[in-house]
């Protein structure tokens, strides 16, 4: 940042004490301080990813063409079925319009010449998609990924890893998923992981909850003593835990990781580990969820343990949750309007800055 505008601001701001209509102003202006100045700082390559996004928003065929693509592509086995689905979603949806000229020119004459030359042209393609993705998405690959997070550690920068996957489908799956957790908390790489229950136990049946439970807390236990047993060395020289943080997917995982969260924690062996887990604020039921995780954290610290995060996110499944509740004709677990989801984060938050709250729950926003 060339030149500190934030400084003034605060000290405008702390010059007197403000009523709510000047805070609410007061946080749109520092909102705006932010933007400039993060937009001021945006290489020319970012300009034009940023200018390609915004296109893409209001191109609906466009970006659902481009979801496909990345969901329906790459999985096939040969070049030659990738080739196939490639020219079927090309035909099905048309070429983007909010890709540049060139690249729209270049889409069209790939459709074509991979139905003559699939071996040559798909690896461009998976190539091209994902240098498009590698500013958000990394490699997890050792060769690549432990480059970055040197580079992170140099500058003090916090990385929560998140090991992305699609849906576990057996317990062959499960078992490759949860030890390819282990194996990066054990990195001295790592210091921050991110892992959801449905990554790690592929028979989440709710019908038989407590079974599930059982299943689900002895992998915890596994994550939890991994994360114990190997300290984060800083660039400083100093050691901190590992960090677990349970993240959120489906409106059916909430009460089942919020209790296999709350159970393990409790237990002696684990009294002193600073756990973390996720809520949606598009779900309703988050709330009175975040209410009782802060009078079980209250509880446990009374008793000499340590406090917990709680990561507070609008929710990203909501297309899921409505094809799923739709297909079985009920109601959809997430809000309908952005408004409630909106509201109902911001009622978190409030929640989570009361004082005797924050002391026992540390808020990730």
């Amino acid at each position: 940042m060339k030149k500190d505008t934030i400084t003034p601001f605060l000290d405008k701001v702390k010059a007197k004490p403000l009523n709510d209509k000047e805070l609410a102003q007061s946080a749109i202006e520092l909102a705006q301080i932010i933007l400039t100045n993060s937009r001021g700082q945006m290489k020319l390559s970012e300009r034009y990813q940023a200018w390609k996004m915004n296109r893409m928003m209001d191109d609906a065929p466009g970006k659902a063409l481009t979801l496909a693509m990345a969901d329906q592509v790459f999985r096939p086995a040969t070049h030659v079925r990738s080739a196939n689905q490639f020219r079927y979603l090309v035909d099905e949806y048309g070429v983007p319009s909010y890709l540049p000229l060139h690249e729209q020119i270049l889409m069209r004459i790939g459709a074509t010449v991979s139905a003559l030359a699939p071996d040559i042209v798909m690896p461009a393609v998976t190539a091209k998609m994902r240098s498009e993705s590698d500013t958000v998405i990394l490699p997890s690959e050792d060769d690549q990924l432990k480059p970055h997070l040197l580079k992170r550690r140099k500058t003090e920068t916090r990385m929560n890893i998140n090991q992305l996957g699609e849906a576990i489908l057996g317990e062959e799956e499960a078992a490759h998923r949860l030890q390819q957790v282990i194996e990066r908390l054990e990195s001295p790489d790592c210091e921050y992981i991110s892992v959801k229950i449905s990554a790690i136990f592929s028979q989440i049946n709710l019908v038989s909850y407590d079974h599930t439970l059982t299943e689900i807390k002895e992998r915890l236990r596994t994550l939890y003593r991994t994360a114990i047993q190997h300290s984060f060395v800083r660039q400083d020289g100093s050691k901190s835990p590992k960090f677990v943080n349970l993240d959120m997917e489906e409106y059916r995982d909430l009460h089942l990781t919020c209790d296999a969260f709350k159970q393990v924690l409790m237990e002696e062996e684990f009294m002193n580990m600073r756990g973390g887990i996720v809520l949606q604020a598009y779900l309703p039921d988050s709330f009175e969820v975040q209410k009782d995780l802060t009078d079980w954290a209250t509880q446990r610290v009374s008793q000499g343990g340590s406090g917990v995060k709680i990561r507070i996110v609008k929710g990203a499944n909501l297309a899921m949750e409505s094809v799923e509740a739709s297909i079985h004709d009920w109601p959809q677990a997430p809000y309908y309007t952005k408004l409630d989801v909106d509201a109902n984060f911001k009622r978190m938050v409030h929640y989570g800055c009361i004082p005797a709250h924050a002391e026992v729950v540390n808020l990730g926003v």
